[in-house]
């Protein structure tokens, strides 16, 4: 039951994924989203913008960093059921947005989130900070 119920919410996610238009900030924290639900934290990591190039050993970190932070957390709480797109605000140049956001717990727990986005070479990107 618990494994048809992950399924489902899956096929949720990218449906909802889909139906938003795939370069805009919402799709991208779908996007992101839904990776972290399947555990593809290399494809999710490609989602950020880094001010320089990441080497294969920095993106090996991050990507163990995002397993250890996100992993053990979306695991404990029964894995992520849900996303929902609260609030999306994009500066008037267009060149930056924060996406607020709520993910869904299979636990049945929410947690909001807030998340800044950039346009680089005509695609959004999350910020990284670094």
């Amino acid at each position: 039951m618990k494994k048809i119920l992950s399924f489902l919410s899956l096929v949720l996610v990218a449906l909802t994924f889909v139906s938003c238009n795939s370069n805009s900030p919402e799709a991208v924290v779908q996007e992101y989203v839904a990776d972290l639900q399947t555990g593809k934290y290399e494809e999710a990591l490609d989602l950020f913008y880094f001010k320089k190039n990441l080497t294969d050993a920095d993106k090996q970190q991050y990507v163990s960093m995002m397993k250890d932070k996100w992993g053990k957390e979306i695991e404990k709480k029964g894995g992520i059921t849900g996303v929902e797109i609260t609030n999306v605000s994009v500066a008037e140049d267009g060149n930056s947005a924060n996406v607020k956001y709520i993910l869904k717990y299979g636990d049945g727990t929410s947690k909001d989130q807030d998340s800044k986005l950039l346009k680089v070479d005509d695609k959004w990107k999350m910020e990284s900070g670094k």
